[in-house]
């Protein structure tokens, strides 16, 4: 009884409603039905994911859009309807062409993150990102295309911002001349920013105002006569956008120079077709030496990013600037060495088919014991510090393809612990048969060439004036010496030290003397504290100090009592004595701050209160810490002294 009751219950649960029977015998109603489920799943996870879903027809034009309003982007979405894409106004394609995509479409592929530009009503621009898939109509045929877009410009500008500043390094980096360092800095900020010229004016020795020294432009007559015409030109303190910058030293932003009262002579970037522009100042050592301008023919509103980045941007450039004057005269003595290296060779050598040395002849620079150790050996098996293993198997790959190579450089231990650096070059040799013979070539010693070379490259770490680490290099030893004290639990202190008084030290001796008087400040620094202890010049008079293992407040307060008195020791310049106090601000890792950058910004506020407060005097970060009252209460003693 019970088997024929669980049979009739299973019947009785597989017997098909009417509703769904219906459906069964009507496969359109069916069909309906589920692309109706399908359609609204599409729409809701469109809606999740994205800003606007849009369908195309066999013709690739819109028939469809939905979700949000495209305003930002300059078109609406019924501005579509008909339309193919790359019909729709004020669009633009970015890293590629518009045939390029095109063909794509032709061979009915799926694309992903196809990235548009657009221009909204303030002419700024909106970038979005598109993706779409085939469509197949029931017999499999081709009826269009679909997809989603979603509006990126917050991540695309960040990433261009950060783009440039690598790119801005780099070209510093790998500048030979001042010319060309400038030249790569325009080139690369015009690209990336959709500048059409880029200008560099120079300020006068005597400090009368800038002049033109040197521009960059794209491809485009008219913006060479504007560079042309831009010869000789020259601004006084307050005039003209340049002349602004250097008197605030604050960037200026013109949004239409062609209704702007700041601007002189505005006809020949008008008859250029030019209407907005940037300028902004290039620091080094804390004063302004020149103004990087930048014009476009866009209307362009201020973007405030830009902005903030241009002072780091000016600072790195004036550094560059600065260092390549300071590296002339060595670079002079590499470049007469490299002559006259490049005109002889310092050794001869043959290899077999095997690549195994047979031959060495070699000058007086070379020891017999040179020959000893190579021949018989390939030049991967000679023991050497350098280049590293994917190099060498480069150079193998390259021998055995039969290929000649050039200046191929590579260290050699040598007994006293030193290396030598050779420069290698060399070609195969072929019988009369055509059959492999092995390589010849010639090789010169390099050292110096090196050495003089991680010489130019430590003068982008350090302060050419005082030796000191420079501010370049002080965020990643900050940085460094925080996650050391994480690791031991223990406090950090550190301490922005600005000089009072110093503009007068420059004005009444000279810049000279101002130099000699920094370079002697900077000695007291770093003989008052530990051979531990990290010290900075930032540029100008302002100097860093970073103190590991402070675990106790009273040392903290220790230091900053002997900076100061340091410092207000009268110096002897030669042409007279002069005395300067200080003002100083601490902060403390982890009481004030987790981070390198927080700490350096609550140490630079406590400096400011330190003057405010009469100079000659130090602050801590105002925190309301129990430990932290003695050390402020002292503080205040030593403003009255």
């Amino acid at each position: 009884m019970r088997k024929r009751d669980r049979r009739k219950s299973r019947l009785v649960r597989r017997t098909p409603s009417r509703a769904a029977a219906k459906r069964r015998a009507d496969p359109a109603a069916l069909a309906s039905e589920v692309a109706g489920l399908s359609e609204a799943r599409f729409r809701s996870l469109i809606e999740l994911s994205s800003d606007w879903y849009w369908e195309q027809d066999a013709e690739l034009r819109f028939v469809r859009t939905g979700g949000a309003t495209d305003a930002r982007g300059g078109i609406t979405p019924e501005a579509h309807i008909g339309k193919r894409r790359w019909e729709l106004p004020q669009t633009e394609i970015v890293g590629q062409s518009w045939d390029e995509h095109r063909a794509v479409l032709a061979a009915r592929k799926p694309f992903r993150e196809l990235l548009l530009r657009r221009y909204d009503s303030r002419n700024e621009p909106r970038f979005i990102s598109v993706s779409g898939e085939p469509m197949l109509d029931r017999r499999g045929r081709f009826a269009g295309y679909r997809g989603v877009a979603s509006d990126v410009t917050e991540r695309v500008r960040n990433e261009q911002l950060l783009r440039l500043e690598h790119q801005v390094t780099k070209a510093l980096s790998e500048a030979e001349t001042e010319h060309a360092g400038l030249d790569a800095v325009m080139k690369a900020i015009c690209e990336n920013q959709g500048f059409d010229v880029g200008r560099y004016f120079r300020l006068d020795d005597s400090g009368a105002g800038v002049r033109f020294e040197q521009g960059w432009s794209t491809d485009d007559p008219a913006m060479r006569r504007f560079l042309e015409g831009s010869q000789g030109l020259t601004f006084a303190p307050g005039s003209g956008l340049a002349g602004i910058v250097v008197q605030r030293g604050d960037p200026v932003w013109s949004t239409d120079i062609g209704h702007d009262s700041r601007i002189q002579s505005p006809s020949i970037a008008v008859a250029a077709g030019i209407h907005g522009a940037l300028a902004f100042a290039v620091v080094s050592e804390g004063r302004r030496i020149g103004v990087l301008g930048f014009s476009s023919r866009m209307l362009r509103p201020p973007d405030a990013r830009l902005l903030d980045a241009t002072s780091v941007i000016g600072s790195q450039v004036g550094q560059f600037l600065q260092r390549k004057r300071a590296e002339a005269a060595l670079r002079e003595s590499e470049e007469r060495f490299r002559s006259l290296t490049q005109m002889s060779s310092d050794f001869f050598w043959e290899t077999d088919p095997a690549h195994r040395f047979t031959q060495l002849v070699h000058g007086p620079r070379f020891q017999q014991k040179f020959a000893e150790v190579i021949l018989g050996k390939r030049a991967w098996e000679i023991p050497s510090t350098s280049p590293d293993e994917a190099a060498w198997a480069a150079m193998r790959a390259q021998m055995d393809t039969r290929q000649p190579f050039r200046e191929f450089e590579l260290g050699r231990p040598r007994a006293d612990g030193s290396v030598r650096y050779l420069s290698v070059s060399g070609e195969p040799r072929f019988g009369c048969k055509g059959e492999f013979l092995g390589y010849r070539g010639v090789g010169r010693d390099i050292t110096e060439v090196v050495r003089a070379r991680e010489h130019i490259a430590s003068l982008a770490y350090s302060d050419p004036l005082t030796g000191l680490a420079n501010r370049t290099s002080l965020m990643p030893a900050l940085e460094q010496a925080i996650e050391r004290a994480r690791r031991r639990h223990a406090r950090l202190a550190t301490l922005f030290v600005d000089l009072d008084g110093f503009k007068q030290v420059n004005d009444q001796q000279g810049h000279e003397a101002g130099d000699r008087f920094l370079v002697e400040i900077a000695r007291r620094l770093r003989a008052g504290l530990r051979a531990s202890d990290l010290v900075a010049r930032l540029g100008g008079d302002e100097f860093y100090v970073v103190l590991e293992d402070q675990q106790e407040s009273e040392a903290v307060d220790t230091v900053a009592r002997k900076l100061l008195a340091e410092i207000r020791r009268p110096v002897d310049l030669g042409t007279g004595t002069v005395s300067v106090s200080a003002s100083i601000g601490v902060s403390i890792f982890p009481d004030d701050a987790a981070d390198a950058t927080t700490l350096v910004k609550h140490a630079d506020a406590a400096m400011y209160r330190a003057k405010q407060a009469g100079k000659n005097a130090f602050r801590l970060h105002a925190k309301e810490a129990p430990e932290a009252a003695p050390l402020a209460a002292r503080a205040s003693q030593v403003s009255s002294t």
